[in-house]
């Protein structure tokens, strides 16, 4: 709605309008006439310049006129000094200037509400014009708004004269709000992550903080190639020895991530964002949250595994800040956690939000359906509420149900029941909501569905550690397993049975616990102590198992506790609960793998470098084969053994028992053993196929029966098969490609380069090397044992291999454990 004449001249006398000075009979029906000033300017050097200052001519009209020349652009300026806090402006040209062709302004025609000042005008001329200072140039207008009023408080704000561009004051300014958006622009949650999002959509409806975002792709951005290509080897190493070399491989990676810093130009643009938001110099407390873009979706939750500063002042430590959360993404609890979930993506994908610290009176965390019903249940203490969240202090408890008059806080807590109502309302879905509350009212922090809530570890504000023995002992119901769920799973349900069948056997066995935790709890003198009784005896190592994606990480016993912590990020001060699988891991003076065959018989493979290297492959064995058992272990020629076997002569009756009843119960079986000081323990056992036989014919051992032939390609690539095997990615019930190493594609590219399948003849049964069988037509090997992982898989796919020491040529035939090649034979 535009003011008439007389509306403009009551306004003004009203002081809602500024028009100084005001001459009555400038008023027109619906504008006011303003005059050309004295003052000129004129750019001097081109081309123009949006990022600098350009420099300019300052030119006098004298009484007698200036001649404008057409094309050219002079700056010039209002008499008056117009504007107003409660209308929007605009301006013309008079019609009788307009038809001489003198433009008074090319674009820039309206004005913001509070600017007050001289106006600046853009003269153009399409003739030769002579203008007099004070002429009738032009006519303002102003206009009724619609909506919540913000004033100008701009740099042109106060002008006096003609005012030159100042565009290269907003230059950082303008690219730095589309590189760090703000809560009401367009986003992309994508790019800001979920926390940021929702933020961003509930401001519009409630008091949110006024905050900005760093994208994850700044993140992504700021590595350079080297850290990229460093980053994607370390997490395919990762990826492929599934966790057996966590710490060192979380190492390397935390290294990288420590090196990785803002750029200069998003430095400086960051700056140029802080000044406009929070004031050039000024000290506003910020806090700086992580926002990773797979946090808080339905699904998942990975709550607190990324760091967060509160209290943040000055553009340099903003700066720092973001690159500590960087940081974070690249540390051990946040890598752990992705792998637990299965991620093994390098790419970073963590945003970063700057928001205004609130100084809160009252602050806590609210939720709807917790108990299944309409009720907010809101949780509170004085101050901020981190040490809240964190599980630290203790919270006054209330429900929206037994909320009244007389409750504590009445004000507040209803404010922040009326929030949640109205979020839970508009999201369709129950939701997890941080507040806080300060003289001007309850502001919004953070909110999430309440289904990632749900899927957050439990916490517990005591010292906790708890222990149940692993294959003995049922757990309580408030133990939370969490990521392990599924390993706790396998173990009990597989090897539950078959430890305590050991048991009634007589039959030594490794112990094992399934754990639960918090940072506390390790911390505290008295639980850690707990823990480390628990753990003492049977071996000085143990493994742990974090997921199925994070295992079989073999630590010393006494170094428990901070791998614990490590691992997890459980802090000194920490509440969130965790869990993992520790199993003893006994090394051994050797490895041993047992198993019936024939009618009556049955074959003993062992190596002094432990049952891991034996079972992986990574290790040639020796063999004892025993005939028939029923004959006893002393009839001559029932059993054949290397020198080096009469070890294990003695125990010969117990492995032929035990593995006799494991037989009975389960049908064909392999069973895995460690042998230490003068005890056999029973470790582990596989379930075979039918088909599936064991012969040894003409001192070589037939892995897997049947014919083939083909070209024989050697693999050298021993220390990479022996790593890659070590790590659990392969065995007999689960496998998890790692064909995507690079070492393993270079191996495979070999493979694929020979016109009909090869037979690979490499030194030892290396797990890993099932990523061939679908590639080659056999297998050939230096040493080898008959019953480990890759041995049972080969005899699965009905791909030919034997174990005989000396083999080399071109090409090789494979028939049922004899080895002929065009070359030599050794013995």
């Amino acid at each position: 709605m535009i003011l008439t004449g007389s509306e403009i001249a009551r306004e003004r006398a009203n002081g809602r309008i500024t028009i100084e000075p005001f001459t009555p009979e400038q008023v027109n029906p619906n504008s006011y006439n303003f005059r050309l000033g004295r003052t000129l300017r004129v750019y001097q050097q081109m081309p123009l310049d949006a990022r600098r200052t350009n420099e300019f001519e300052e030119i006098e009209i004298q009484d007698d006129g200036y001649v404008l020349e057409p094309g050219r652009l002079y700056l010039a300026h209002t008499v008056e000094v117009l504007g107003s806090e409660h209308y929007a402006p605009t301006f013309a040209a008079r019609s009788s200037v307009a038809r001489l062709g003198l433009f008074i302004n090319l674009s820039a025609s309206l004005g913001d509400i509070g600017y007050t000042g001289q106006w600046t005008l853009q003269l153009y001329s399409m003739n030769r014009v002579r203008v007099y200072p004070g002429i009738n140039i032009g006519q303002m207008m102003w206009w009724q708004p619609r909506g919540e009023i913000l004033l100008y408080d701009g740099k042109y704000q106060g002008s006096v004269g003609p005012r030159s561009s100042d565009i290269h004051v907003d230059f950082d300014k303008q690219f730095a709000r589309q590189r760090f958006p703000g809560l009401g622009a367009s986003i992309d949650v994508a790019e800001v992550g979920p926390k940021f999002a929702e933020l961003a959509a509930s401001s519009h409806r409630f008091r949110v903080p006024s905050a900005f975002v760093v994208p994850a792709g700044e993140f992504t951005s700021a590595l350079t190639e080297e850290q990229q290509a460093a980053l994607a080897d370390a997490f395919v190493d990762l990826r492929a020895t599934v966790g057996a070399f966590f710490a060192d491989s979380v190492a390397k990676i935390q290294k990288i991530g420590d090196g990785i810093r803002l750029p200069e130009e998003a430095r400086k643009l960051l700056r140029a964002r802080l000044a406009e938001m929070y004031g050039k110099d000024a000290e506003v407390p910020l806090a700086v949250r992580s926002s990773g873009l797979d946090e808080d979706t339905e699904a998942s939750s990975l709550a607190g595994v990324h760091q967060s500063i509160l209290g943040v002042t000055g553009a340099a430590a903003v700066i720092a800040a973001v690159e500590r959360c960087w940081r974070s993404y690249y540390e051990a609890p946040a890598v752990a956690a992705r792998i637990r979930a299965g991620n093994f993506d390098p790419t970073p994908r963590l945003a970063v939000i700057v928001q205004r610290l609130v100084q809160p009176t009252l602050a806590g965390v609210a939720f709807t359906g917790l108990d299944g019903d309409d009720a907010v249940t809101v949780e509170y203490v004085e101050g901020l509420s981190d040490e809240l969240v964190a599980g630290v202090a203790v919270p006054t408890r209330v429900s929206s149900t037994t909320i009244t008059d007389q409750t504590p806080d009445v004000a507040v807590l209803r404010q922040v029941v009326e929030l949640v109502e109205e979020l839970r309302r508009t999201r369709e879905q129950d939701v997890d909501v941080e507040w806080a509350a300060d003289a001007a009212g309850v502001h919004l922090i953070q909110v999430r569905p309440l289904t990632a809530t749900r899927n957050l570890t439990r916490s517990s504000a005591e010292p906790l550690v708890q222990a149940y023995r692993l294959y003995f002992d049922a757990l309580p119901p408030t133990f939370h397993l969490g990521e392990v769920a599924a390993v706790y799973g396998s173990y009990v349900a597989k090897r539950g049975p078959a430890h305590r069948m050991a048991h009634e056997h007589g039959v030594a066995t490794g112990a094992g616990w399934v754990l639960q935790f918090n940072g506390r709890g390790l911390a505290d003198p008295a639980t850690a102590a707990a823990l480390r009784e628990t753990l003492r005896g049977g071996s000085d190592e143990c493994v742990l198992d974090f997921g199925d994606t994070l295992r079989q990480i073999v630590v010393a016993k006494d170094d428990v506790l901070d791998n614990l912590a490590a691992t997890t990020g459980a802090t000194a001060d920490g509440t969130a609960l965790q869990a993992v699988v520790v199993r003893d891991f006994i090394r051994g003076r050797l490895g041993v793998i047992s198993r019936l065959a024939g009618d009556g018989g049955l074959v003993v493979e062992y190596t002094p470098e432990g049952l891991m290297a034996l079972n992986r492959g990574t290790a040639g064995g020796e063999t004892i084969v025993v005939t028939d058992v029923a004959q006893g272990f002393d009839a001559d020629g029932n059993v054949r053994m290397p020198a080096s076997g009469t070890t294990l002569r003695p125990y010969l009756g117990q492995i032929a028992r035990f593995t006799a009843a494991m037989h009975a119960k389960h049908g064909p079986v392999t069973l895995e053993w460690v042998f230490e000081g003068d005890r056999l323990h029973f470790v582990d056992y596989s379930v075979l196929g039918d088909h599936d036989t064991v012969s040894v014919a003409h001192g070589e051992v037939c892995i897997s029966a049947g014919t083939a032939r083909g070209p024989l390609l050697r693999l050298d690539d021993d220390e990479l098969l022996r790593r890659l095997s070590i790590g659990p990615a392969v065995s007999i019930d689960k496998s998890q490609d790692v064909s995507e190493h690079e070492g393993l594609a270079r191996i495979l590219a070999r493979v694929r380069a020979y016109e009909e399948k090869p037979i690979v003849l490499a030194a030892r049964p290396y797990a890993v090397l099932s990523v061939l069988i679908d590639h080659v037509a056999g297998f050939v090997f230096d040493q080898g044992s008959a019953l480990g992982h890759l041995a049972i898989l080969l005899r699965e796919a009905g791909v030919p291999a034997v174990a005989a020491a000396g083999v080399d040529g071109d090409d090789a035939v494979i028939s049922d454990g004899t080895v002929t090649t065009t070359g030599r034979k050794g013995e």
